[in-house]
C-alpha cells in the first residue's frame, strides 16, 4: 500500500515552545544526557496530532499487543494507543530506548533522525513483528532499507507526506515480518558508470584538456568505456 497524503498544515501549539529538548549523544546507552531549553522553534520536532493518529491505525493495534512509543516526549503517540499492553521511553525520565529489552510485538513512534542508524539497529535487536517510523527523505536510503530486509521485515506500507515545519517530504512507513509482498523495490549499491567508476572518475559530463584542446563529454557519453 503506498498512498500520498495531503500537505499538514495543522501548526504546534503555544505548550509546545517553552519543551525542553534533549541532546543525544551517539554512543548509545553511554552518554551523558544534556537537557536545554528550546530558544529556536526549529530545535522542536512536534509529530502532529493527525499524524501520530495515522501511525496508530496502520499499526492496527490489538488488545493483547505489547505497543511501545520509543520516545515518549510529550506523548503524543503513546497517549493514542488503544487499549493494549503499552510501554514507553523516554530519555529526560531515564528510560532509554537502548538500554530496553524487554519482549515487544509493535514499536510506534518517530525517533531522532540523528540516531538513525543506531536507532534501527537496536530496534531489529528487539525483534517486534511491526514497527512503524517516520523517515526524512534524507534517511530513508536503500543501505538502511536493505539491512530492515535482511531482517526479515516487509515494508507493507507507505505514505508519503509533507508537514509544513519539517525539514522536508517525509516517508510513513510500517514494516511488519509477514508473508505480504514489499511494496517498494530497491537497488542498495549506487549504480555506477558503464566504464565501471563512480562519478568522481567517470569523464560522463565533464571537460578535459588534451594537448590545449578542450573536449566536453555529454551525460550520455562515456570515453572510458568498457
Amino acid at each position: 500500500m503506498v498512498k500520498i497524503l495531503n500537505t499538514v498544515k495543522e501548526k504546534p501549539t503555544k505548550r509546545y515552545a517553552d519543551i525542553k529538548i534533549v541532546v543525544y549523544s551517539r554512543m548509545p546507552g553511554t552518554a551523558k544526557i544534556k537537557v536545554r531549553n528550546a530558544e529556536k522553534p526549529n530545535d522542536v520536532i512536534y509529530t502532529p496530532l493527525s499524524v501520530a493518529k495515522l501511525m496508530i491505525d496502520l499499526c492496527d493495534i490489538q488488545p493483547s499487543d505489547k505497543t511501545l512509543d520509543p520516545s515518549r516526549g510529550g506523548g503524543i503517540f503513546y497517549n493514542n494507543f488503544p487499549e493494549c499492553n503499552k510501554d514507553y521511553c523516554e530519555i529526560t525520565e531515564d528510560r532509554d530506548f537502548f538500554k530496553y529489552d524487554k519482549p515487544v510485538d509493535i514499536i510506534c513512534g518517530n525517533p531522532p533522525y540523528s540516531l538513525w542508524t543506531a536507532w534501527l539497529k537496536h530496534t531489529i535487536k528487539l525483534n517486534p513483528m511491526k514497527f512503524c517510523y517516520i523517515f526524512g527523505v534524507y534517511n530513508f536510503t536503500p543501505p538502511r532499507l536493505q539491512k530492515i530486509f535482511d531482517a526479515g521485515y516487509k515494508l507493507v506500507k507507505l505514505h508519503i507526506i509533507k508537514v509544513n515545519w519539517w525539514f522536508s517530504t517525509s516517508f510513513i512507513c510500517l514494516f511488519e515480518k509477514c508473508d505480504k509482498e514489499n511494496v517498494i523495490s530497491i537497488t542498495a549499491k549506487a549504480v555506477l558508470c558503464e566504464c565501471g567508476n563512480n562519478h568522481n572518475k567517470c569523464k560522463r559530463g565533464r571537460t578535459e584538456t588534451i594537448k590545449g584542446v578542450k573536449k566536453k563529454y555529454g551525460m550520455n557519453e562515456c570515453p572510458n568505456k568498457k
